[in-house]
């Protein structure tokens, strides 16, 4: 379990840390305009599972820890299986119950928001290098604002 001191490194006051700068993951190349929201209702259970697929990436080369900032805290994950929820599970989910990543050796977040998009934190430090060819295996994009 990582303790509070470390957690403290990726959040302040429940937010992530500011130092922090940002790249997009998604099933798209770049933001939905208004033109395209309709892309949203259309996603099928196999393009969800893009994440899934990449996490699962990650999960076989890196250490990982789910974050709880309900307790603050982080749980290394030492198994995979069941980690994640279903389709139908994630329809039902609220933001308080996203997925939430810490990847010690990238000193890099991953983390779960609306719209099909994960947010990478980072320090500009490799860790979107590194993580890279984990996204385009999983037929997923990234990018910055």
């Amino acid at each position: 379990m990582l303790g509070k001191c470390v957690i403290a490194e990726y959040f302040d006051d429940g937010e992530v840390r500011e130092e922090f700068c940002l790249e997009f993951i998604s099933l798209w190349d770049g933001w939905l305009g208004p033109e395209h929201y309709h892309k949203l209702d259309e996603v099928t259970p196999s393009q969800w599972q893009r994440f899934h697929h990449l996490i699962a990436l990650l999960f076989a080369k890196y250490d990982l820890y789910a974050v709880d900032l309900e307790n603050y805290s982080a749980e290394k994950l030492t198994q995979f299986d069941n980690f994640l929820p279903s389709y139908e599970q994630d329809l039902n989910r609220g933001a308080s119950e996203f997925t939430m990543l810490i990847i010690p050796s990238l000193h890099a977040l991953l983390v779960e928001t609306w719209d099909y998009t994960y947010i990478l934190y980072h320090q500009n430090n490799g860790a979107v290098e590194a993580l890279s060819p984990f996204v385009g295996q999983s037929q997923l994009f990234h990018f910055s604002d």
